[in-house]
């Protein structure tokens, strides 16, 4: 027994350490390929994400670069489509992306568009507004590093993006007061503008109204509307807002130089028998420029005032057509021209005001038109009353005097009414807000200077809704600055109508 047991001990088996070190070296090869092939594929996948995010971020603005150049009226479509896919192409070279397979463009207008895009295009059969949309589809083929060693060198990346330029709606404000027919011959203290307006050659209106039509040239018909308002001593809208750009050239021709010794103007609100009375008919008889043997004045005389210039009025009617007809997408823009500085002012019929005068005040003869009487000789300083129910809601720096006319005077009515269409934000939180989303590009033509601190006002709340950080802030009278242009003569305007052109169409990737 003893014998066997040594036997049986002898052949116990034991691991095999040849063997084992085998497997161990297997496991850890499989292992560290399958340890390899992990990184790879995650180092594919990070270098593929990256490439994905810089093709995105290329197309968006390849998009937005598309869709701008939908603007261009001047183009046949062929063209536009040119410059649409090649201004696509150059944005996308700008971003440094290499290897793209594909590259298409699309505007609502091509009959072969994506569906995904097709959907979001208007029904301009149906009514819908048209858009300028421009789609881009991008297709990238991105180098992979791991992939590769499997006969894979690249992955087709693809993305789309969504531009669009935005449709505007403008309003074309022109001063007609008689100033604006000064460089036609013949003016003089007794001009009759009768005969310029029927040649349409009252100067420098006629250089202002082509600049208007050449800003309206410059806009998409179909896409952009425009309205045409025209102020003196009120403001009278010409044309509504409309896409049909032969109306809108008619309607700036059609603007009439005022003649401040027309006898036949009546009131515009009110009645004078009543007691009502318009800002310029100094006599209360319901005309305007007219002589007059037997009221104060005296035999031959005229007793009326002869200024024409209600900025007010033409501020409030353009801002009161955009709230009224604009549409909600499109971009609102007022270009406001004057050449002079406001000296009268009217009280619209829906406001509950009672001021027979308007916002004019003085003894009767003070306020002749040799002596303006309307006019404010410090507009910087700024009152506040009719439109602010109380001291706590008045702008900031501004001085209460609630319904103390003429204390509270034309230029302040026309701040206000600015107020009143653009001021979106102020940093008096009882100052009631009631404007909207409305660029204000003002021109200052000539002896503007006048009331350039008026139109730079315009201007500055023009441009981002608030009065802060105001980019006239400092700089010399009769200069550009912000969205307020000075023209030394007429011969500027076509330039200025020009570089307004080239501002006010910008906006969107989706």
């Amino acid at each position: 027994m003893e014998r066997v047991t040594r036997i049986s001990r002898m052949y116990t088996p034991y691991p095999r350490p040849d063997l084992e070190s085998g497997q161990a070296v297997v496991l850890m090869t499989v292992a560290f390929f399958a340890l390899l092939a992990f990184v790879g594929l995650v180092t594919d996948v990070g270098s593929l994400y990256v490439s994905y995010t810089q093709l995105k971020r290329a197309v968006d603005a390849a998009a937005v670069a598309a869709a701008n150049n939908i603007k261009n009226p001047s183009l046949t479509y062929s063209q536009r489509k040119t410059r649409i896919t090649e201004a696509a192409r150059e944005m996308i070279a700008l971003h440094n992306i290499a290897n793209i397979a594909s590259l298409e463009a699309y505007t609502c207008d091509d009959a072969n568009k994506p569906a995904a895009f097709a959907a979001i295009c208007p029904d301009i059969s149906a009514g819908e507004d048209p858009r300028k949309l421009a789609w881009v589809q991008a297709t990238q083929n991105a180098p992979v590093y791991f992939l590769s060693l499997f006969g894979v060198p690249s992955v087709s990346l693809t993305t789309s993006s969504i531009g669009e330029a935005a449709t505007v709606d403008v309003v074309v404000v022109i001063d007609t007061s008689e100033s604006m027919g000064e460089a036609t011959p013949g003016y003089g203290p007794d001009f009759d503008p009768a005969a310029c307006n029927a040649a349409n050659s009252c100067q420098p209106l006629k250089t202002a109204k082509d600049a208007a039509k050449d800003l309206v040239d410059s806009l998409f018909e179909g896409y952009d509307r425009v309205a045409v308002v025209g102020f003196d001593f009120d403001a009278t809208m010409y044309s509504n807002l409309e896409d049909d750009f032969a109306v809108v050239k008619n309607a700036i021709d059609s603007i009439p130089l005022h003649d401040d010794l027309d006898a036949s103007i009546v009131l515009s609100y009110g009645n004078p028998a009543a007691g009502d009375m318009n800002p310029l008919d100094v006599d209360a008889d319901g005309k305007l420029g007219d002589y007059d043997n037997d009221d104060n004045g005296g035999a031959g005389l005229v007793n009326d005032s002869f200024l024409s210039t209600c900025t007010g009025c033409g501020i409030r009617v353009a801002g009161n057509i955009l709230k009224a007809y604009g549409r909600m997408d499109a971009v609102w823009v007022i270009v406001f021209l004057a050449d002079g500085a406001t000296n009268v002012s009217d009280v619209p019929p829906e406001v509950d005001v009672s001021f027979p005068n308007g916002f004019c005040g003085g003894a009767f003869n003070a306020r002749m038109w040799n002596n303006p009487w309307c006019t404010d000789n410090n507009p910087s300083t700024r009152h506040c009353g009719p439109y602010h129910s109380a001291a706590n809601e008045c702008p900031p720096g501004a001085i209460w005097v609630g319904d103390n006319s003429p204390s509270y005077d034309v230029d302040d009515y026309a701040f206000d009414m600015a107020d009143q269409v653009a001021l979106m934000y102020s940093t008096n939180p009882n100052e009631p807000i009631t404007g909207n989303d409305i660029a204000i590009y003002s021109i200052g033509l000539g002896k503007a200077s006048a009331g350039e601190y008026l139109l730079r006002y315009m201007a500055n709340i023009g441009d981002d809704g608030s009065r802060q950080n105001d980019p006239c802030a400092g700089v010399p009278s009769k200069q550009h600055c912000g969205n307020y242009y000075y023209a030394p003569n007429a011969s500027y305007l076509s330039q200025i109508f020009e570089s307004i052109a080239d501002r006010i169409y910008t906006r969107i990737s989706q």
